[in-house]
């Protein structure tokens, strides 16, 4: 759709030489941002991004998203100035409250609005070369000052969300607004509210933030084998939107209940592999673009018309059993996201 941006979510699971590669191909098939995931105890987003700064000249880069618990924001502040360096202004960060890792790293998940205002504050004083003390209940800095200028006085964030008063507070201060995993117009329509209600206290309007739907997608020529490719992201997500499912319209599952009961509601990736096989279709589409090109273009374009207020699509592609995530990343820009294709809706 003209108009519209396009990004890629990099889990950082792969080897870091197929990582790079896969790097470059998203800059050279057009894509405009390009997302590396924080996730797990998986290989470092920062150390991947600086990486990655010197393989591409073009796309938008940085972490999608972290968190100012297992990482302080000061540090974060000097790793996403070193890399807006080392991209020559082409960082942008994704900030959040979640994190994948916080149960090994012992992690208290406190305030979680109140640890993103704080760390939105120390990032930008930070940034703009000011002195910063904060003595918050989550993010605490004694006069910190970095030690280097930055490339720019203020890098990008975007806020990443689904809860409602995280969604509010980016609405009210970020740069942008990560709406994580939500692929449904019940869904968009709730967060919409929640950040345009956060905007206007803050005399912004929505047309102030700008707006990311993060949808899981793979793109294959057989439905099944797609749809089951994201099974145990939708699985993940079903787990971490627990307090807002309502609020998207979605119910969770009693034998998917029982079973992640059992596993004390781990996100490991064998728990979630094993409980995603009991979503059924229906409900793992409402986290994500899956499917035939046919499929998803429809998927798509559906969700375009009922939230024009979208400037950017993010996807975490996944590979079906009988492909690769290259071709989930190739298909999608190629032949999902052109605008052709999505004003072409299902047709082939």
């Amino acid at each position: 759709m003209a108009g519209m941006a396009y990004g890629v979510g990099l889990p950082p699971a792969a080897p870091v030489a197929e990582l790079l590669e896969l790097a470059e191909e998203v800059e050279r098939l057009g894509y405009d941002y390009l997302w590396i995931n924080d996730e797990r105890l998986e290989r470092d987003p920062f150390t991947l991004l600086a990486a990655v700064a010197q393989r591409t000249t073009r796309v938008r880069i940085g972490p999608g998203v972290t968190n100012p618990y297992s990482r302080h924001p000061a540090l974060v502040a000097t790793a996403m100035a070193t890399i807006d360096e080392l991209s020559s202004g082409r960082a942008v960060l994704g900030l959040g409250a979640g994190g994948t890792n916080h149960r090994a790293l012992a992690v208290d998940r406190r305030a979680p609005v109140t640890a993103l205002r704080e760390a939105v504050e120390l990032l930008r004083g930070l940034w703009a070369g000011a002195t910063v003390t904060l003595d918050g209940p989550v993010v605490r800095a004694n006069e910190a000052k970095l030690d280097f200028s930055p490339e720019r006085p203020r890098i990008p964030i975007y806020i990443g969300a689904r809860g409602p008063r995280v969604l509010e507070l980016g609405g009210a201060v970020a740069d942008g607004v990560i709406v994580g995993n939500v692929g449904t117009r019940e869904g968009w329509a709730y967060a919409l509210d929640r950040i345009a209600a956060g905007a206007a206290r803050a005399g912004r309007g929505l047309e102030d933030v700008r707006l990311t739907a993060w949808l899981y997608s793979c793109v294959a020529d057989d439905e099944e084998e797609a749809v089951d490719a994201i099974r145990p992201m939708a699985a993940t997500s079903l787990v971490t939107s627990r307090p807002v499912l309502g609020e998207l319209g979605i119910e969770l599952p009693d034998d998917f209940r029982s079973s992640m009961e059992a596993r004390d509601w781990s996100l490991a990736r064998d728990s979630v592999t094993e409980t995603g096989r009991l979503l059924p279709a229906e409900l793992v589409h409402r986290f994500g673009v899956a499917g035939t090109r046919e499929s998803c273009r429809a998927r798509l374009r559906a969700l375009i018309e009922a939230c024009p207020e979208i400037s950017q699509v993010a996807i975490v592609p996944f590979a079906a059993r009988t492909g690769t995530v290259l071709d989930t990343v190739r298909r999608f820009i190629e032949d999902v996201a052109s605008p052709e294709a999505v004003m072409s809706g299902g047709r082939s």
